[in-house]
Formats: structure tokens, sequence, C-alpha cells
């Protein structure tokens, strides 16, 4: 910004008194110089008219002239009175004197103030006619300003002292002069603009380009060259600081802008965290679950935020900071409707024997123990499937899991890692079931995939068994609710009975319908009995005359699973969910060749004489 110092005098630009100042001196200088005549010869000014009165003698005066003339002429005839009456009339002449001077100095001093203030009148009317003139001419240059670039470009006229172009001093330059200057400076601002939006997670920057800035140098140009030209600008340049100075035009794209946003937008917006239910697994508490309340989650509003960009930019702030207009977005939910919806769906229970001296059946409550553990708490978000083996993992020895008996190849059971599981995954099983999965099309819960052991296990119906396999048999179920699904896993003592223990599985979410309830159950349609078709093999590590029962005779079945409905505790319908077929297998029984037994050597466990019935089929491990 230009500094302009106060002056007292007239209240004009600069320029203007330098210029008033210079017609005043060539107006003295003109007074000065003699005016010659059409001959080309010097002639003085004529004298006053009150300059040649001053020289020819009044009337009165030429009158006392004679009379005094006349006097000298004839003798003196007055006597010694008229002496002193002649004496007091001079006395009297020279008090007359006196007073006629005093008036006439009096007159002197009125004549020059006069003149004095007639010399006042005329130089302000001089300057007045000055000021006039000098309005009139810039008015004039003012009017002829032209408007469009080209007619800009093409005049000659130059900018006045003191005028700035985007900060450019352009002083006596012509338009197309200073276009280049002011082009640079035009483009150095743009490089200037840093919008920045910011938020108390992150800060975003937006330059010219994004915003889609450009700029017009004509407005600028036009009002440059017409300042100085006008009383408008004359008044400004006295009274306000900066007078003189003008920026470019410039302009956005507010398409530009919006499109900027929409890029940011992803970085802001965050959905609403809807209130939940975190499940408690400690079961010394009495309640399942603890419930959180949800938060708000934002919006960015592009349009409100375009507004603020566009109003810094259209007050010529081109570096500055704002904060986004964000939208509050609420959770649709609320914890009462969490509550709704985490309810008691059903249970289901089996059991089994762990001797505290039997170390097979404690690795057996081991490993259930742990595979309850992992599945205690689990959450099925609503559509998604939930997997047996991709929940507990792999079962080896090396992951934790202990010795205990397992199925191997369809027809024994040997000791391997992880031993016993099978039973918390039929126990899941059956609670679903109780839950209303698979009863018809709509089900809650769907069984996507599921598979009967070879054997049919003793801690539940024939039918009712889900088998899983570290190698690939799988246990997977999937939530057809609009609401996660829970469920617990709980192993506790069965009461009074320190080597009888339970299992239990609990699911939570959706609840049925008021008074629904569903229970599974078989029905065996055939039994298919093995013992004559008992295999004998010969093995000379036996001694002759004893045999080992090396496989247990099985019983094949057929058995038929059904779900029922109760309503009220009475059974409204039931239906028949699938049909499984357990092949069985006979006895193999491996009958001694090798040395016979000394008289009182003692017989080797497992051997029996030869001839002894294999293992009725009544019992299932």
């Amino acid at each position: 910004m230009a500094n302009y110092t106060y002056d007292p005098g007239p209240q004009l630009p600069n320029y203007m008194k330098k210029r008033a100042e210079a017609n005043a001196s060539a107006r003295v200088v003109r007074e000065k110089t003699p005016v010659r005549t059409a001959q080309g010869k010097a002639t003085r000014t004529k004298p006053s008219a009150s300059a040649t009165r001053s020289k020819k003698p009044t009337a009165r005066k030429e009158a006392g002239s004679n009379r005094a003339a006349s006097s000298k002429a004839q003798p003196n005839k007055r006597s010694a009175g008229s002496v002193a009456r002649a004496g007091n009339s001079a006395a009297t002449a020279k008090r007359n004197n006196s007073t006629a001077a005093k008036h006439n100095r009096q007159k002197e001093t009125q004549k020059k103030r006069k003149r004095a203030l007639h010399m006042l009148i005329g130089t302000a009317a001089g300057l007045a006619c000055l000021i006039g003139v000098i309005w009139f001419a810039t008015r004039a240059d003012a009017d002829n300003i032209p408007t469009d670039i080209e007619g800009i470009m093409n005049t000659k006229q130059t900018f006045r002292d003191g005028v700035k172009l985007i900060g450019v001093d352009v002083s006596g330059m012509t338009p197309e002069e200073a276009t280049g200057l002011v082009a640079y400076a035009a483009e150095k601002k743009l490089e200037t603009v840093a919008i920045t939006v910011t938020l108390a997670d992150g800060s975003w920057v937006f330059g010219a380009d994004d915003l889609g800035m450009s700029y017009d140098l004509t407005e600028m140009f036009a009002e440059g060259l017409a300042y100085g030209r006008s009383d408008e600008e004359e008044v400004q340049d006295v009274l306000a600081a900066g007078a003189g100075e003008f920026d470019a035009k410039y302009t956005w794209d507010r398409d530009a802008i919006l499109r900027a946003l929409a890029q940011l937008a992803p970085s802001i917006n965050t959905e609403a965290t809807q209130p939940y239910a975190e499940p408690i697994t400690d079961w010394e508490s009495e309640e399942r679950f603890n419930y959180i309340a949800g938060e708000e989650g934002r919006t960015l509003n592009e349009e409100a935020t375009a507004d603020q960009i566009e109003y810094a930019l259209r007050t010529g702030t081109f570096e500055t900071t704002i904060e986004p207009v964000v939208n509050a977005v609420l959770p649709t939910m609320t914890i009462d409707d969490i509550r709704a919806h985490t309810q008691y769906v059903a249970e289901y229970t089996t059991t089994f024997s762990a001797a505290r001296d039997d170390e097979v059946k404690q690795n057996r409550l081991y490993n259930i123990r742990k595979a309850a553990d992992i599945i205690n708490g689990n959450r099925i978000e609503p559509g998604a499937d939930w997997s047996f083996n991709t929940v507990v993992g792999p079962r080896t020895y090396e992951l934790g899991w202990k010795g205990a008996n397992g199925i191997s190849g369809g027809k024994e059971y040997t000791v391997q890692a992880g031993g016993g599981i099978c039973q918390p995954s039929t126990t899941l099983f059956n609670a679903l079931l109780c839950a209303g999965a698979c009863f018809d099309e709509g089900a809650p819960i769907e069984i996507v995939d599921r598979r009967a052991h070879t054997i049919p296990s003793d801690y539940v119906d024939v039918g009712l068994d889900a088998t899983v396999d570290t190698r690939g048999i799988d246990f997977v179920f999937r939530n057809n609710t609009e609401y996660p699904l829970f469920i617990f896993a709980e192993v506790k003592n069965v009461e009074g009975r320190s080597s009888r223990y339970q299992i239990t599985i609990y699911v939570y979410g959706e609840p049925l319908p008021e008074g629904v309830t569903y229970k599974s159950r078989s029905e065996i349609q055939e039994v298919t009995s093995r013992e004559s078709e008992t295999i004998y093999t010969e093995d000379a590590s036996i001694p002759t005359g004893y045999q080992k029962e090396t496989i247990v005779q099985r019983e094949g079945y057929v058995a038929e699973a059904y779900l029922d409905k109760y309503v009220n505790g009475e059974l409204e319908d039931s239906k028949l969910l699938y049909t499984d077929k357990y092949k069985g297998n006979p006895a193999e029984i491996s009958i001694g060749t090798g040395p016979a037994l000394q008289e009182g050597e003692a017989v080797p466990e497992g051997l029996v004489p030869v001839g002894t019935p294999p293992t009725p089929a009544d019992s299932r491990a």
C-alpha cells in the first residue's frame, strides 16, 4: 500500500498541485513580459486614470493661487489685530493639517486592505478556474478509457503515477508494456492459493487447479487507466490508503470445487457405530451380555463446504484454513433394540464320563473343555457362515491338544490328538435344531454341512450326531436372521457325580415366537446284524490256542431324524429332516498260530481261548 503525507493546503492530489503551481508560474511570466503589437513594437501599458488625474491641479487650488497672486500685488493695509487673528489662524491651520494627515493615513490603510482582499479573491477565482479546467480535462480522459481488452492493449494512454496492478508499479507504462509483468504476477498469485480443509483427524489442501481457478485482466487494466482521470479517484487518493492499487478478476469453477470435495468425502465420511451386545463368557456372571451404546458418524456436506471455499475466494483470501461442514449420521438402532434381539433361544446338553484314573478319558475331558472355551461367546453376523474347523482350528499335539480316542478307519477307536471334540460339535448341532434350524425353508438357521459318524455315538440318539475331522470333515451352519447370533458353551460336573460331566450349548439371538419351542429326536427304522460275518485271520504272534478280537462287531442302522415343533407345550408339527445309514461292521478276530504257552505261563492281556464268541454289539463308544 502507498503511504501518503497529509498536506494542510488545498486537498488535491500531488500531481494536481504540481499542475496548479506550474500554471501559476506561467501566468506570472506572461504578466511581466511586454505585449507586442501587430507591428512587433513593444508597448507599455497605459497609466491608470487615477494616475493621469493626479497630475492635473484641481480648480480649488487654482483659485487659491490667483488669490495669493492678487494679495502680493496689493500693499498690506491690515492692523495689529489682524495680525493676531492671522497668528491664531495659523495655529488652527496646523491642527487641521494634522487631523487631515491622520485621516489620510487611515484611508490609505483601508485601500491596502481592499487591494489585499481583491488579490486573495482573484487568486481563489483563478485556482477554481484551474481546478475546473483540470476536472474537465481528466473527465474527458476517463470517459475515453477502452473497456475491451483489444482496445486497452491498443491505447497509447499510460498509467498515472502511483498505479499498481497486482502489486506491480506500472506508472508511466502503457497496458501493452505492462502486460507481461502483470500476467506473471497474476500467475504467481494463483500459485499461492492454498485452501486447507481440516478436521481433528486430518487435513487436506486444495490449490488453484483443484478449484478450477483462472483470472481476467481486462477490468483491472481499465480501472488502472481511469485512475487519476476522474474526481472520484482524486478524493480517494487523499482519504484512502492503497488507492491506485488494483487486482485482477479471479474466477473459479464451483463444479470443480464439488468434484474435489467428492474425492475428499471418503476420507471424512464415517459410518455411525451401532449399539451392540458384548458377550460375557464368565459363567460366574448371571448376565450373558454387556450392552454398548452406539456413536454418531459423519458425512461431508459438499455444498455447504463449497460455499465456505467460495466465500474465501470471493473475499480475496487465497490462503486460509476452513473446517468443513459435516452432517451427523445417527445410529439406526438403540440399546433397547439390541436387547430385544439378543434373547435366549435354545440349548442342548450331552453327558460323558471321565474317570480320574483313566488318562485317555481325562485327556478327552481336556479336549472337550478346550473346544468349548474356543467357541464360547462366538458371534455370527447376519448372513454369515460359522465353521467348526475354522473356529476351533487344527487339532495337533503341537497346538496343545491331547491324545484321546477317536474313530479311525470307520470301524475302530484309536488314540489321536483332539480325540473327543465331536461331542461339542454334536451338542452344538442339536442346540441349533432346538433353535428351529432346518424346520422349514425360511428357518432362522441353516445347516450347511453336517455328517454322521461311521460309528453311532453313545452320548446322543442314533442319527443326531455331527462328526468333525481336522483333515477335512467339517460342521458348518449359517445365520439367516437379520441380527447377530451368539453361541455359548459350558462344561461342568454332573451334580453328585465326580467322574460324570456334561457340556451344554446355548443359543442367543432373535427369539422364537412366543410359546414356540423345538425338540430334535430320531427313530431307528432298521437294524442290521453283522454277527455271522466275523472275519478270522491267523497271527503267529499269538500263542496257539488263543485268539484276539481286533475289531468289535457293530450293528448297522437306518435312522430318521425329526424336528418337532411345540406351541405352548403342545406338539403342533413334526418334520423329517434326513435319514442316516450306519453300515456297522463284523468282528475281526486273529487266531494264534505261534508257540503254545508253557505250563504256568501267564496269558497276555487281551487274549481269550479260541472259539470265544465276539463281543456283543450293544455298546457304542
